[in-house]
């Protein structure tokens, strides 16, 4: 296969895989599958001599992209997300292995779940596909959440960027908790500070609710300032407000600490 030929295969999967959505079929249940693919040719990636790092990269890169293009693969999917009646086509082994809560829910081995969410989480057999039932998140933001399980990526902005959080930890995806904390650490707040720290410790995001305990130390009076919203908050959760408190008083504990992680992560 000539070089041009190559490239058009490869433009054709990066439009594919760029906005990956034929998977969201709105709300009907699909009677018949339909084959999204139209041909999937073998293609030589053409890697020029590079680095280690960069190679490794651009492989990481490649992966997105055909997990992105599967995502697509609406015919050889075998589980259903009926998200408050929006069906959604998914692969029961992809949300396995990136959500420790789907995992649970099909394996059967859902007893330490939280009640709350086991609840939520029904689940069917139809036309030989499990259909799991989500009825707390919104459409929007769950498929945002499945691209993400698929290509380690999604539209991420301070509109969404709370409700992800809360399908990270609801869910217990790993890295897209991490990933929605990295952008909201850089968006902490006085008025948004109480709503993450409450997320951080219901589904134990230890960055970012290292990253709020730090905010508190330097802003804790601001914080408390704001009246409407911090004394519900001392209200319902005082353990928080506690340790908060705490670390407030013993700031450099809380450095030594912070750099004792950081130490032990490295090794």
């Amino acid at each position: 296969m000539d070089s041009t030929t190559t490239a058009s295969h490869n433009a054709e999967r990066q439009g594919i895989t760029g906005t990956p959505e034929q998977f969201v079929l709105g709300n009907r249940f699909p009677k018949t599958s339909t084959n999204t693919q139209q041909g999937q040719s073998s293609t030589n990636t053409g890697y020029k001599k590079t680095s280690s790092a960069k190679y490794n990269v651009e492989l990481l890169k490649e992966l997105a992209n055909d997990f992105g293009y599967l995502l697509n693969r609406t015919d050889i999917s075998d589980c259903w997300l009926n998200v408050n009646d929006t069906y959604m086509a998914v692969h029961q082994c992809v949300l396995a292995a990136r959500s420790n809560t789907f995992s649970a829910i099909m394996s059967g081995n859902n007893s330490k779940l939280d009640p709350d969410i086991k609840k939520e989480l029904q689940t069917l057999h139809k036309n030989d596909k499990l259909v799991i039932f989500i009825k707390k998140t919104d459409p929007e933001i769950m498929k945002q959440v499945i691209i993400f399980m698929y290509t380690a990526k999604c539209e991420l902005n301070e509109t969404n960027a709370f409700y992800l959080l809360d399908a990270a930890g609801r869910y217990d995806i790993k890295s897209l908790k991490v990933y929605t904390a990295q952008f909201l650490i850089n968006h902490i707040n006085r008025h948004n500070i109480l709503r993450l720290i409450e997320s951080a410790y219901i589904y134990n995001n230890i960055l970012l609710k290292q990253s709020c305990i730090d905010y508190f130390i330097d802003h804790g009076r601001e914080v408390m300032d704001v009246s409407e919203l911090w004394k519900p908050f001392a209200e319902k959760y005082p353990a928080i407000v506690s340790e908060l408190l705490y670390w407030t008083v013993h700031k450099d504990e809380n450095r030594e600490r912070v750099e004792r992680s950081q130490l032990q992560s490295q090794w």
